[in-house]
């Protein structure tokens, strides 16, 4: 089947409302009216760069937006998705972005070519995260920079058990009107068959940054309790702005002080890093990376494309109850019951 890849633009997220952006802001850069793109231009681009790249460009709303923003002059960027790529190359109109079809996961570059790379929500859909970055490190310049905005939350949105019953609880302390509903906890078998990629090593962001990377700064938001909460919320988008903004508030705070307090992880950051060259050097321990990260690969492959022991165990128990609805389908309503108390 050929993936829909319009489902990135799809649906209404936790950052369509203003309220959040102001929240991510102040967790940026200090100030709820500076973004961290704005943050990024002011510290960073007095002038601007010469030539960028930007990876899973989507329909290059990013490009444009760095090249309007005058922070970049020339931007190359790719994408596995044709579709994605006509649209980017119709949006661009005269700006300088060069677009072209490639993948991830297979692509590379030679040495010192960017003297900017620009990642937005991208890093957490490559499956060979540490060849990758090891990619980036080598084709950035010396004294380039490495600009991140992304999801660093757990794998697969496979939250532990202690922050999805936060999640719920605050869900349904929210009048019966502005609750997310139905609230699921992310099928993991759904998100293999939908987009195996989404969030795939999402978990291994910050630490694979580390091995090719100084991170210069790097400022965290949450999301631990209200991107859930936010996201594809349809009764909160039927809601008039005052009751709107009253909920919006009180999930903010909650999840403000539950991140503080550490009861739940950052979803989101943003960092600025340069490349660490000298790990370029080091055969030893890129040759042990390397191997580390294809055994992974080699392992998931035999687990039905799960990572982790628990994973496997999902996907253990969806074959059962599968087999079991099959067998007894009059078991459906119990099981389906069972599922939502766990």
């Amino acid at each position: 089947m050929k993936p829909d890849f319009s489902v990135y633009y799809k649906d209404a997220y936790w950052n369509d409302f203003s309220k959040v952006i102001d929240y991510m802001s102040e967790n940026f850069s200090g100030d709820k009216s500076v973004y961290w793109v704005q943050h990024f231009k002011e510290k960073y681009a007095q002038k601007k760069f010469k030539r960028a790249l930007s990876f899973n460009c989507g329909n290059g709303w990013v490009e444009r937006d760095f090249i309007d923003k005058n922070i970049v002059e020339k931007i190359i960027a790719f994408d596995i998705s044709n579709d994605l790529l006509r649209i980017a190359n119709k949006e661009k109109q005269n700006r300088e972005i060069e677009y072209f079809q490639a993948d991830v996961n297979q692509i590379d570059f030679p040495a010192n070519q960017f003297d900017l790379i620009i990642n937005v929500a991208a890093l957490h859909h490559i499956q060979y995260i540490d060849r990758f970055m090891r990619i980036l490190c080598k084709s950035l310049k010396p004294d380039g920079l490495f600009v991140n905005f992304d999801y660093i939350g757990p794998h697969r949105n496979q939250y532990p058990l202690s922050q999805w019953q936060l999640i719920k609880k605050i869900n349904q302390s929210l009048p019966a009107n502005a609750r997310r509903s139905p609230l699921i906890y992310p099928h993991l078998p759904t998100m293999l068959s939908v987009d195996p990629t989404e969030a795939i090593h999402s978990e291994l962001i910050m630490n694979t940054t580390k091995h090719y990377f100084t991170i210069l700064e790097r400022h965290d938001t949450g999301g631990g309790i209200a991107y859930e909460i936010l996201s594809h919320n349809q009764n909160l988008l039927k809601l008039d702005k005052n009751s709107q903004d009253e909920v919006l508030n009180y999930v903010i705070n909650k999840d403000r002080d539950l991140t503080r307090k550490r009861k739940v992880p950052a979803l989101f950051s943003y960092f600025v890093a340069r490349p660490e060259k000298l790990i370029l050097e080091n055969y030893p321990v890129l040759r042990m990376l390397e191997k580390k990260e294809i055994q992974r690969e080699k392992k998931s492959l035999k687990s039905s494309g799960s990572y982790y022991f628990f994973d496997t165990i999902k996907m253990i128990l969806h074959r059962w109850y599968i087999n079991l609805i099959h067998r007894y389908p009059k078991m459906k309503p119990f099981l389906k019951n069972l599922a939502n108390v766990l």
